[in-house]
């Protein structure tokens, strides 16, 4: 096994000593070393982690994420990861090297790309990367460069810049729109950053993200006939504004149970949904159901709601609560999966 890597860097941005496999992409060729990688292993220095067929993100142990595209090797160090091939999105404090040259940074996003004879291009997509040319993993005398977000530079083998351009808006839609981007669901920590540096440059390149679904018809009347074959009257349809509301607070929840594929959220977000209901509605949310993430193509409400009333949980909340009086169902879909959550209204209590 090769040395661990001590690439002397001199940002205070996290070292890579490990990484956590948090999302594989197009099968399951990514690897630890020899052997085939699965979600929530740790690689530790001086492995090396690499794809073949197949793409992937790492969470490395300073709050970092990177994405690996198709056929890229890089071996974690002491205080970068070192890319052999390939291409990387860096997104948070992480510094990185190759052969030629050290990628210092508090915290950005950027993407390096090893290109054939040994040349490099890096783009900063927001924040800054200080590039230092290498030889034999130490820095060489030339001063470092300095390179602000919204450029990229090309690289020679020997670290040297041989170009810098700025990014265009068509650059940032082909890289938001890429093999680094599409598809992937565990969540980027410099996302909303890059978000927003962007959107002040190019408006209109990031498209706003579509609003989730009300679609309380299919699962609703399904709850509705279970409801009345119990006995219970049926649960109305939540009024338009409570409804709009209701949307709101349920989108970056659902965004969050499909990014975390995690049938559950954080409890607060839905404590202080209920207590500023109860500031300003006569009806308040009591009560919610999820439907777990699940591909698309097999949503089935029929499927879901049966599933629910074989949990006496479940049972409880949707037919056997007597002041239960409407029902308000978002779902959102992302990437061929698809989740929901139902709500249960109640009149307040005063």
């Amino acid at each position: 096994m090769a040395a661990a890597l001590a690439w002397p860097c001199a940002s205070q941005a996290s070292p890579a000593g490990s990484a956590v496999i948090q999302e594989i992409l197009d099968g399951n060729e990514l690897f630890i070393e020899r052997r085939q990688a699965h979600l929530r292993e740790k690689a530790v220095v001086p492995e090396l982690v690499r794809t073949q067929n197949s793409r992937g993100q790492l969470g490395f142990a300073g709050g970092a994420a990177g994405r690996l595209n198709r056929f890229t090797q890089l071996r974690l160090g002491s205080t970068c990861f070192l890319l052999n091939s390939g291409q990387i999105l860096v997104s948070g404090p992480q510094n990185g090297c190759t052969r030629s040259s050290r990628l210092s940074t508090r915290g950005t996003n950027y993407l390096v790309t090893l290109l054939d004879g040994g040349e490099q291009e890096v783009a900063v997509l927001e924040g800054s990367v200080e590039l230092q040319p290498l030889a034999d993993g130490q820095p060489l005398a030339a001063l470092p460069t300095l390179v602000a977000g919204g450029n990229r530079v090309r690289l020679s083998s020997q670290g040297d810049v041989l170009w810098q351009r700025p990014l265009t808006a068509a650059d940032y839609a082909a890289i938001l729109r890429g093999p680094l981007f599409q598809d992937f669901t565990a969540p980027l920590p410099g996302m909303a950053a890059l978000e927003a540096f962007v959107q002040r440059r190019f408006p209109g390149v990031i498209a706003a993200p579509p609003r989730p679904a009300v679609s309380s018809d299919p699962l609703v009347e399904t709850i509705n006939r279970y409801r009345s074959e119990a006995g219970r009257p049926a649960l109305e349809p939540l009024p338009a504004p409570l409804a709009a509301q209701n949307a709101a607070y349920l989108a970056p929840v659902l965004e969050g149970v499909l990014a975390s594929r995690d049938c559950d959220h954080d409890r607060s977000s839905w404590g202080a949904f209920q207590s500023r209901m109860a500031a300003t509605s006569k009806l308040i949310p009591t009560s919610e159901v999820i439907a777990c993430p699940m591909p698309a193509g097999a949503w089935n409400p029929e499927v879901i709601v049966s599933r629910w009333m074989g949990s006496p949980l479940h049972t409880q909340i949707l037919i056997n609560r007597p002041r239960a009086r409407a029902i308000d169902c978002v779902r959102l879909e992302r990437s061929g999966r698809a989740v929901a959550i139902c709500t249960l209204w109640s009149p307040l209590q005063r």
